[in-house]
């Protein structure tokens, strides 16, 4: 049962890069991000760590999981609702598909990954502040893709798939 639960959590990678890929280069060029493609995308993920948590005879850490998404969630609307301008509900839903991923490997992970792709996004946001003003829009995607990729790529090197 283990290879099925490594496969689930592999194939829950490969859903989120697929989703960081996506949204990346549409948010480039568009400075949109699918919301279709991230619900969905999000739906996958939870659906395979929820797989590989029963293959890992370990269900319940799906708890564990959701103490990690549930406040990043909240954060994110928080944030939406108080400054829609700072940051577009686009990449508030990355943002929930990545923590949905990240949190597979403790409720810590999702805000490392956050912290990860604001750190990267900071050089392109002061910028575009310096050269169009406080109204500057950034494409967030990339950054927020490349943390969680960090906090993913570390967590499997250290940890593997396992919960």
């Amino acid at each position: 049962m283990h290879s099925i639960g490594t496969a689930a959590v592999w194939a829950a990678v490969g859903v989120w890069v697929l989703l960081g890929v996506h949204a990346s280069v549409t948010d480039l060029r568009h400075r949109t991000i699918s919301r279709p493609f991230c619900w969905a995308a999000a739906l996958a993920v939870s659906a395979l760590l929820t797989a590989a948590a029963v293959a890992y005879d370990q269900p319940s850490h799906m708890l564990l999981v959701a103490a990690g998404v549930v406040p990043v969630l909240a954060a994110g609307e928080v944030l939406y609702r108080t400054k829609p301008d700072a940051i577009g509900y686009g990449d508030i839903r990355l943002v929930n598909a990545a923590s949905i991923l990240t949190a597979w490997w403790g409720p810590q992970w999702p805000w490392w990954a956050l912290l990860a792709g604001t750190t990267l996004a900071l050089p392109q946001a002061v910028t575009a502040r310096t050269r169009h003003g406080p109204t500057a829009a950034i494409a967030w995607a990339p950054a927020l893709t490349a943390g969680t990729a960090l906090v993913v790529v570390a967590q499997l090197t250290a940890h593997g798939t396992t919960p």
